[in-house]
């Protein structure tokens, strides 16, 4: 199972980690909201352990949260926190999935993510849109069947777009959210990775609106 902890105490961050790999579980350690995003789209996550307060705020963990959701990720999230209060508790479930106090029992702990696991396993992995097929988890994109081969970064644009159909997202944005805000790059860096896809995966698989940026499709409405 792959576990993205979000947690800014190195000490609580690294016996955390160096107790969940010891019982078989991949994690990824983040100590920031920022570094948060970039190691959820570093690679596969299937449960969210997160802190309330960090660098950000002392709720930027909530933020993050709500910003996760609306970015349409669909991963558990667990609130992991010292916030014991009953206002912190009901807006960690209004944001997230479940809501642990510290100190805590790492049996409980592990007894949490585990029925989150389970819980995520419902929800779609796989996204289709007429011939593509893509395997959000396993990082695989077919066209008609074939595989086709994305760099991490054409895999992260693709997620970003097909996890969102018809939003319309600015250049800066798609710049912000798959390489980091602040990051210096050539202007027309996300055209490039655009126009990539479209090479791969077809000319329609991202719209462009003119002045505006880019946007997925999605499926077709039916007719009514």
């Amino acid at each position: 199972m792959h576990l993205l902890i979000v947690e800014d105490d190195p000490a609580v961050a690294s016996s955390l980690d160096e107790a969940l790999v010891g019982l078989g579980f991949d994690t990824r350690l983040a100590d920031s909201a920022q570094a948060g995003w970039e190691a959820l789209w570093s690679g596969p996550v299937d449960v969210i352990v997160l802190d309330v307060m960090l660098p950000e705020g002392p709720d930027a963990g909530f933020e993050w949260a709500a910003a996760v959701r609306d970015a349409d990720f669909r991963q558990p999230i667990l609130f992991l926190t010292a916030r014991e209060a009953l206002a912190d508790r009901l807006r960690g479930l209004e944001h997230g999935d479940d809501y642990l106090m510290k100190p805590f029992a790492l049996s409980e702990l592990i007894a949490r993510v585990n029925a989150l696991a389970r819980r995520g396993e419902l929800r779609a992995q796989i996204e289709r849109w007429r011939d593509v097929v893509f395997d959000v988890s396993a990082r695989h994109v077919e066209l008609a069947g074939a595989s086709v081969r994305l760099t991490a970064k054409e895999l992260e644009v693709l997620e970003l777009f097909m996890l969102n159909p018809r939003r319309m997202f600015r250049r800066e944005e798609v710049l912000d959210r798959v390489w980091g805000a602040g990051f210096e790059t050539p202007s027309n860096l996300v055209d490039v990775y655009v126009k990539n896809l479209r090479r791969k995966l077809g000319d329609d698989i991202i719209e462009t609106e003119r002045g505006l940026g880019y946007r997925f499709p999605g499926e077709e409405p039916e007719p009514s």
